[in-house]
């Protein structure tokens, strides 16, 4: 994995907060749910396990000068079953934080981490297993950009549909 990859990734999730940030449209009221305090600790948590899991099978020395970044690399690198469960509980956290979300947004998030655990370890390309991590960002950034309301947000912000 480079660090253009990894760049280009940020760039994803910074694009989808500007376009939050900026864009009066967003999130689609319609469809809008809003995240409480414990669905947000849910997914910065899977995200950040999941960002951890990462950076310790392709940026070893980087994570190893954190601290217990060596403990972290001697869990995940070898793809056995502690790694395996690392990826799980950090999917599964981020699932659990869209849970008020629409279903289907749930479900295709749920799907491209799915995707990406497959990838991980069926022994495939690793070009086909950082698509789907790319894919799985794409998804995930854009489903809370579009359609989370964050649990700081008031009620009073949300515009109330106009009378017809």
């Amino acid at each position: 994995m480079s660090h253009a990859y990894v760049t280009g990734l940020l760039a994803v999730v910074v694009v989808a907060v500007a376009a939050r940030l900026l864009l009066p449209v967003l999130p689609i009221r319609r469809y809008t749910g809003r995240l409480s305090t414990v669905d947000t600790l849910c997914l910065v948590v899977g995200s950040v396990g999941l960002v951890l899991h990462c950076g310790a099978m392709f940026f070893r020395v980087s994570v190893a000068s954190w601290p217990l970044g060596p403990t972290v690399i001697r869990v995940v690198d070898p793809m056995g079953t502690a790694s395996i469960t690392w990826f799980a509980v950090g999917a599964a956290l981020i699932v659990i934080g869209l849970c008020r979300q629409q279903p289907i947004v749930v479900a295709i998030v749920a799907a491209s981490l799915v995707g990406v655990g497959y990838t991980m370890y069926d022994g495939g390309s690793l070009r086909t297993h950082l698509d789907t991590i790319a894919v799985a960002v794409v998804l995930l950034a854009a489903s809370v950009a579009v359609f989370a309301d964050p649990p700081w947000r008031t009620a009073s912000l949300t515009p109330e549909p106009t009378p017809r």
